[in-house]
């Protein structure tokens, strides 16, 4: 199960995708998720399930896809450090998690908690 701060870390990394930048490297879809017992194509899989709109966001932004998937497969600390990052860069991502912690903290912990069911 997920930590409190892995689970932030983790809406950040869902919330900044919507405003960051192209994504360095691509995570493959087999690759751990470090902190869970799951691989990226489960946590895409179960986001789709739980939030279909966060997904659809995740796709719909250049390079979005990728950045996720690249912060998904970082370890913990690498993880969180990244989403401080974003949220520096963007203050814009820093109010609409601020705004909408509950509901971001909610999805994510069943997305991790259902994860390796998909």
């Amino acid at each position: 199960m997920l930590t409190k701060w892995k689970i932030a870390a983790t809406a950040g990394a869902a919330g900044a995708l919507a405003l960051a930048p192209a994504a360095m490297a691509q995570a493959a879809p087999s690759d751990p998720v470090p902190g869970t017992n799951c691989t990226v194509a489960q946590v895409e899989r179960a986001l789709v399930a739980v939030a279909p709109e966060a997904a659809t966001m995740v796709n719909q932004v250049p390079g979005g896809r990728a950045e996720a998937e690249r912060i998904l497969t970082l370890p913990p600390a690498e993880r969180t450090a990244r989403i401080h990052e974003l949220g520096r860069q963007n203050p814009q991502l820093a109010a609409y998690y601020t705004q909408n912690q509950g509901k971001i903290n909610q999805t994510i912990g069943v997305v991790a908690s259902t994860c390796s069911q998909y």
